[in-house]
């Protein structure tokens, strides 16, 4: 009985430290995410009609924080309309008057939020690319984040 004790003491020992070990692996991850923008789009096609524009960044900020300093950056932008706003959800929409876009603030952690930016792309038009990434760096960069587009 006594070998099995110990035994099982050393497993869950063992188990403990992995998961210690696992858990900073990620920490690491998700440090090396902080601030770095990350886009996806597709230009479309005419028989695919609309595509897509989005960017994706994680802040060290809080989310309120995050949101008001975008909305306050969209209200002083004279080339940008606001469309549509939810502060409880922390949700906006936009417009350049050529492209309608969408952000989303969501709190991940007390002090860590994600911004995401999406806008349409229709084929012949002009990309949203410029507004959403755009609008991602004047949110970092006011509140005192450094960003960078990703590398792929």
């Amino acid at each position: 009985m006594v070998k099995m004790t110990s035994l099982a003491a050393g497993v869950l020992t063992a188990l403990f430290l992995y998961t210690g070990v696992a858990q900073a692996q990620w920490v690491f991850l998700g440090r090396k995410a902080i601030g770095a923008v990350n886009r996806l789009t597709s230009q479309g096609s005419d028989k695919q009609g609309q595509g897509y524009d989005v960017a994706t960044v994680l802040l060290e900020a809080d989310a309120d924080k995050a949101y008001s300093t975008a909305v306050n950056l969209l209200k002083g932008n004279p080339n940008c309309t606001i469309t549509h706003r939810e502060d409880r959800t922390r949700t906006i929409e936009f417009t350049d008057g050529k492209i309608l876009a969408g952000m989303k603030v969501s709190r991940l952690e007390e002090n860590l939020c994600q911004l995401l930016i999406s806008s349409t792309v229709t084929p012949g038009k002009p990309s949203g690319t410029s507004l959403v990434v755009e609008r991602v760096l004047q949110v970092c960069q006011k509140m005192g984040v450094q960003c960078m587009l990703a590398k792929d």
